[in-house]
C-alpha cells in the first residue's frame, strides 16, 4: 500500500536494457539503465526503491560544464537474482550484482556483489544474516 501514489518509472537511455522477468512484483520504483539492468523471476520490489546503473552525469566538474560529456558517465550492469525482496526506499547502485533469495532491509544503499541466500541491510549494505532458502 505505500507505493500506490506513486507511479513505477522505467528508463532505458543511449543504448540502456531493463529485463524484468516473471513474477515480478514492483510498487512506486524506479529503474534507470544506461547499461542494463536484469530482475529475476518472482523478485518483490518495494515502493520508493530506486535501482540506477550509471551516476546520470561525469563526477569531474570540467566534464560536467560548461557541457556535459554524457560519454563519460560512469555506468555498470545491475544484476538481481530470482526470488529477492528488495525493502522499501533502499538504493541499488551500479556494478550491483544480488544472488538468489538476497533480502535487502528497507533504506538500504546496496553496491558490490552479494551471494544467494543472504539478508542484507544498511549505509553501506553489508550482509547482516543467513537466508533460509
Amino acid at each position: 500500500m505505500i507505493g500506490l501514489s506513486q507511479r513505477v518509472i522505467l528508463v532505458a537511455k543511449y543504448g540502456g536494457r531493463i529485463e524484468i522477468n516473471e513474477g515480478v512484483c514492483m510498487s512506486g520504483c524506479t529503474l534507470y539503465a544506461m547499461d542494463s539492468i536484469t530482475v529475476g523471476k518472482n523478485t518483490d520490489i518495494g515502493a520508493g526503491c530506486k535501482i540506477i546503473d550509471n551516476d546520470f552525469h561525469p563526477l569531474p566538474y570540467s566534464q560536467r560544464h560548461p557541457e556535459e560529456q554524457l560519454d563519460k558517465v560512469k555506468k555498470k550492469p545491475i544484476m538481481i537474482g530470482e526470488g529477492c525482496f528488495i525493502g522499501a526506499n533502499s538504493i541499488l547502485l551500479k556494478g550491483t550484482t544480488l544472488g538468489n533469495n538476497v533480502v535487502v532491509g528497507a533504506g538500504s544503499v546496496v553496491s558490490g556483489t552479494f551471494p544467494d541466500n543472504v539478508i542484507i541491510a544498511g549505509n553501506p549494505a553489508r550482509i547482516i544474516k543467513e537466508n533460509e532458502p
